[in-house]
């Protein structure tokens, strides 16, 4: 059989495979798959990268990780093709792309172990090519008071797994250890402030600068929605002038946690624990749950060239603050009081991401499918240097778990 007539019954069959489930089932027969193919000459499925069968190469990917992200989306695009795939979440096992498939969107569910599985059943898909796709990771994410505000814009660099930790409860350490701000302790030693002696490999990643920049070059000509009077009012009680502020965007960093902590004591402690394992680059700005899940599935991927780490934008918007102003106590600022609602957090997902977005497709054959002009000049990675490079991050030696 000819290799070209094996490309062909690939591609037949990966479509009869991938249809909408708006069109319901087909029964399994010739006909059926022969129907499936329009008669138009202008038909043309091929694939472009690197994958001989897939049939859909999306220049953009947005990733929301619960249907509160994924809403504002699907209502500003034309998500009109609905794609089922094995091994997404079962609660999102649906994701969406326009007209052209030039744009998808996937919901990862929420937490870590969502996020690495469904990213990773995605990139091992044999249906998409994703070795040039850009990803925009867009969702809601707690707020540093210092550096962002209620319905804040933030583009990281760096993202830092905080939850990797030994953790003792307050009255089990309190006499031995006064002085120590948190139960948590770095893997491998009995100080707070120091490296772990072991890490998982997880614990930080550094995402292409110059991508980053470019994505909040554009999102600062947008005007952002500022949120409820409730959320004006919330601002007026902290101290910080930026916190006290309108929403703009910030060029700063996410750590990830499965556990939604909030309050001084821990915020000052992953604060601290975030410039120790970024060697005091990074500077903590949003908490989130998915992101280093997300990111390690990418390192895992782009080591076997189906996607490009160098491709991928990490966004969170603030929905709410992290730690209390000094009016309120944390217990009554954290179950007791309104911030005002997530309304403009939503909103400026879509109004802050969609800049990159419209940039990617307009630019796409003189700029973005090469990815010369805007390719990483720093180091970008995890902390194993699993994708080439030196980290500038890290220390000279630890041991791997």
């Amino acid at each position: 059989m000819k290799f070209s007539t094996v490309l062909a019954i690939g591609s037949v069959l990966a479509t009869a495979f991938s249809q909408p489930l708006s069109l319901g089932k087909r029964a399994i027969n010739n006909t059926a798959i022969e129907d499936a193919i329009p008669p138009s000459t202008k038909n043309n499925i091929q694939a472009s990268y690197g994958r001989p069968f897939s049939i859909y190469q999306p220049k953009v990917f947005i990733i929301s990780m619960f249907s509160y992200e994924r809403d504002p989306w699907l209502e500003s695009l034309d998500f009109i093709h609905n794609i089922t795939l094995p091994g997404l979440s079962p609660v999102y096992p649906t994701l969406y792309c326009t007209t052209n498939f030039t744009i998808c969107q996937i919901t990862t569910g929420e937490g870590e172990i969502n996020a690495a599985s469904s990213i990773t059943a995605l990139g091992l898909n044999p249906l998409f090519d994703l070795s040039k796709t850009y990803f925009l990771i867009g969702g809601i994410a707690g707020g540093e008071p210092a550096y962002t505000t209620l319905g804040g814009v933030t583009f990281a660099k760096y993202a830092v797994q905080v939850g990797l930790q030994y953790q003792l409860a307050y009255l089990d350490y309190i006499k031995e250890e006064p002085d120590w701000i948190s139960g948590y302790v770095p893997y491998g030693v009995d100080d707070q402030y120091t490296y772990p002696a072991n890490v998982y490999g997880t614990e930080v990643f550094e995402v292409n600068e110059a991508l980053r920049n470019r994505a909040v070059e554009l999102a600062l000509k947008v005007e952002l929605n500022n949120g409820t009077a409730q959320n004006a009012y919330i601002r007026s009680l902290y101290d910080e002038e930026v916190a006290q502020g309108l929403p703009t965007i910030f060029s700063c960093d996410v750590v990830t946690s499965d556990n939604y902590f909030t309050g001084n004591i821990l915020n000052d402690y992953f604060s601290n624990l975030t410039k120790v394992l970024t060697n005091g680059s990074a500077t903590y700005c949003s908490t989130a749950q998915e992101d280093n899940a997300s990111l390690e599935a990418f390192t895992r991927l782009d080591k076997y060239g189906l996607v490009d780490f160098d491709r991928v934008l990490v966004m969170r918007t603030i929905s709410d603050f992290s730690r209390p102003p000094p009016s309120i106590n944390a217990v009554e600022f954290f179950f007791n009081t309104s911030q005002g609602g997530s309304s403009a957090a939503v909103a400026n997902i879509v109004l802050a991401g969609t800049p990159i977005i419209h940039d990617i497709l307009t630019n796409w054959d003189k700029v973005y499918e090469a990815g010369l002009k805007y390719q990483s000049k720093n180091y970008v990675g995890d902390i194993l240097a699993t994708l080439g490079g030196t980290p500038d991050f890290g220390k000279a030696s630890f041991e791997v778990a």
